[in-house]
């Protein structure tokens, strides 16, 4: 973004009616008012009262001086106008680059953007050709927390620059929040392979990453690319297909880019049709619930980890990993959480008198009603909160705002343990378990299942263990599935283990007939 014209700065400060230049032309206004009035005086006054004060000769000089003093003026008057025109002209286009141009990052607004791509895919559809990147900047909401969103600014503002860099004469716009956008116009067809090297360059610049309070900070995208008319000859069509294409490289991890395919859509309409379905799978009842059990150090069972099923009339079984993410997406996890708490609330008559965990995601933590209708749902099912332990899933979008924090506060005031589940998968994770009020630490099976392979996962298990040791929290091992899991586990520190070592995901019914028959046993 250029600076603003010095001119402007001191126009802009200036309030109305004040500035020097106003009393300079009022001045020279009131001059030629006096010269007129002097040059046009025989139109007023009687030729013998005239030729009394004036000679002929005096009266000729006096004319001429006049008109020459008011041509001067005249002149003057009109270099200050056109001088007047001249900042008003500055300060319109700084008005207009102020108007398309984002402030925080340096590209252009929205409106200016979305406009400019309109203009160039129509130029484009019969000649050429356009190519659009829209750019995730990653876990910028975590940067803003833990630096500020001054440094966020920043992280903006750094990806701008380098996405000019890497994509020469293309117009980059930020479309809000964390997402930028690239478009190239040209006259001949943008090949794929062009515009892929050009994304790959943009990403391993980005890793280089910038200072921020003297410190570097390592920057991460996901792109996501569309062309037209190679795959739609409208903007609106080409910015929804790119977008399938940026959340299709996010299901792949991150930090990469994907170009739109008719697959991607393919997908993108079995998504919709996953959501519709689930949304009447919810309101009819067709979600089932299993459990799996959470073992101690002795085998006694601890707690229960409920699992929502479903089982489609049409598709058959569909997998909690392919509808689940859906939910989060479409914002049907809320209705779903509701759900599966009811089932539980409804299910622990009969179940082992131990807590259940429920999984909850960290939008739902943020919902403004979700404490006031979980603590409902208990109510109407006389069920208490203390059997209840709400396990997080999606760590990497936890906030840790002070505002956030609250609201954890409050669901541990009205009762409930809170769980963090896949410790060790999240971004900025030990700043979580510092600020946020867990219970539980769940780790990661895949640091499990490494244990005694690697010094990273030995010290990251055991520094976690002992943290929680000293913060009286308690650890489980998640993704116990041999002996062998189970020991090194425990000799990290864990005291608690789930598993299928223990127990696969079992229906109400199979846990009933187990653990309330073994309990039966011992009791006799």
């Amino acid at each position: 973004m250029s600076a603003p014209d010095p001119r402007l700065r001191k126009i802009t400060r200036s309030k109305p009616g004040q500035h020097p230049w106003l009393a300079v032309e009022s001045v020279l206004a009131f001059i030629l008012v006096v010269l007129a009035a002097v040059h046009s005086i025989h139109f007023v006054l009687p030729h013998e009262i005239l030729d009394t004060i004036l000679t002929a000769q005096m009266a000729g000089r006096l004319e001429l001086a006049s008109a020459a003093v008011t041509l001067v003026i005249a002149i003057a008057i009109c270099a200050l106008i056109a001088e007047r025109l001249k900042i008003q002209s500055v300060m319109q286009d700084e008005l207009r680059l102020r108007q398309d141009t984002d402030l925080v990052s340096g590209a252009a607004t929205r409106g200016c953007f979305l406009d400019d791509l309109k203009r160039a895919v129509a130029d484009h559809r019969k000649r050429g050709s356009v190519a659009l990147v829209i750019i995730d900047v990653d876990h910028l909401k975590q940067i803003n927390d833990a630096l500020g969103h001054g440094a966020g600014d920043d992280v903006l503002g750094f990806c701008t620059r380098i996405a000019r860099q890497a994509f020469p004469g293309a117009r980059v716009g930020r479309l809000g929040g964390d997402e930028l956008a690239v478009f190239i116009r040209s006259d001949e067809t943008i090949p794929e392979r062009y515009v892929t090297e050009a994304c790959s360059t943009f990403l391993a610049t980005l890793r280089e990453g910038l200072f921020i309070a003297n410190r570097r900070q390592a920057v991460s995208a996901s792109l996501g690319v569309a062309l037209a008319p190679a795959h739609s000859d409208n903007a609106n069509e080409l910015l929804s297909f790119a977008d399938l294409a940026l959340q299709e490289a996010k299901r792949g991890g991150r930090g990469a880019w994907s170009v739109f395919s008719p697959e991607i859509l393919a997908d993108a309409r079995q998504e919709r049709f996953i959501e519709r379905e689930l949304r009447a799978a919810i309101l009819l009842g067709q979600l089932s619930l299993h459990y799996q059990p959470i073992m101690d150090a002795d085998g006694a069972l601890n707690s229960l980890e409920a699992l929502v099923r479903w089982q489609n009339p049409v598709r058959g079984v569909i997998s909690p990993a392919e509808f689940i993410p859906i939910a989060e997406k479409s914002r049907l996890i809320h209705e779903l959480g509701l759900y599966v708490l009811k089932q539980v609330c409804d299910d622990l008559e009969t179940l082992p008198n131990v807590p259940v965990n429920v999984n909850i995601s960290a939008w739902q933590l943020a919902h403004d009603t979700f404490l006031k209708d979980y603590v409902g749902v208990l109510t109407r099912t006389n069920v208490s909160p203390d059997r209840i332990v709400l396990e997080i899933t999606e760590s990497a979008m936890l906030d840790t705002s002070d505002d956030f924090i609250e609201r954890m506060d409050a669901i541990k005031s009205a009762g409930f343990r809170i769980a963090l589940d896949d410790f060790g998968m999240g971004y900025s994770e030990f700043n979580q378990l510092r600020k946020l009020p867990f219970d539980i630490i769940k780790i990661d099976k895949s640091y499990i299942q490494n244990i005694g392979t690697d010094v990273v996962t030995d010290t990251f298990v055991s520094a976690v263990t002992q943290i929680a040791c000293k913060m009286e929290r308690t650890v489980v091992a998640e993704g116990v599935e041999t002996e062998d899991d189970r020991v090194r586990a425990s000799v990290a520190g864990c005291r608690l283990f789930q598993g299928y070592y223990h127990q696969a995901p079992a229906s109400r019914a199979d846990i009933v007939a187990l653990y309330c028959a073994k309990a039966l046993a011992d009791v006799a």
